[in-house]
């Protein structure tokens, strides 16, 4: 899978949103996270599928790696402009990735990267030194003529 700069999305276009936090690798920071989203994004018409796609990417990232194990750290990184979003998590988890089975009807997990590829208009799995990057883009009609929407990020000019 291609990488793309900091400062530019998927389609070379600038990037208004760039966030970037480390957090512990505890079930409760999911909320946290989901929060984080909303406040950088939270003028996108697709906010609740971005919350709900990161809330599946850092639960994967705690409940599936070591990144969930006592001192443990998860970062997730929030990029966006008019249009686009991509949501990035990093993990301590095998650079090597094996795609799961489908979950089972009795099943009560196993559905988090069949909804994450349901609602992401792009998704994958990078290999890093030190671990793994999941993330997931997703897209939407800007207004035309509308102008940019602006959202929650000191202005950089």
């Amino acid at each position: 899978m291609s990488r793309t700069t900091p400062t530019d999305d998927s389609r070379g276009r600038d990037v208004i949103v760039d966030w970037r936090i480390s957090v512990p690798g505890v079930p409760a920071i999911v909320a946290v996270a989901r929060r984080l989203v909303h406040a950088a994004l939270e003028h996108s018409p697709r906010c609740d599928d971005i919350e709900l796609v990161t809330s599946e990417l850092m639960t994967n990232a705690i409940r599936h790696t070591p990144s969930g194990e006592a001192g443990s750290l998860v970062t997730l990184r929030i990029r966006g402009r008019e249009g686009w979003a991509r949501i990035e998590v990093a993990d301590l988890g095998s650079p090597s990735w094996a795609e799961p089975g489908p979950a089972a009807v009795e099943d009560e997990r196993g559905r988090g990267l069949g909804i994450i590829q349901m609602l992401a208009d792009r998704s994958g799995h990078d290999p890093e030194a030190d671990g793994q990057v999941s993330w997931a883009e997703i897209h939407w009609d800007a207004p035309s003529g509308a102008g940019p929407v602006r959202f929650n990020a000191v202005d950089r000019k």
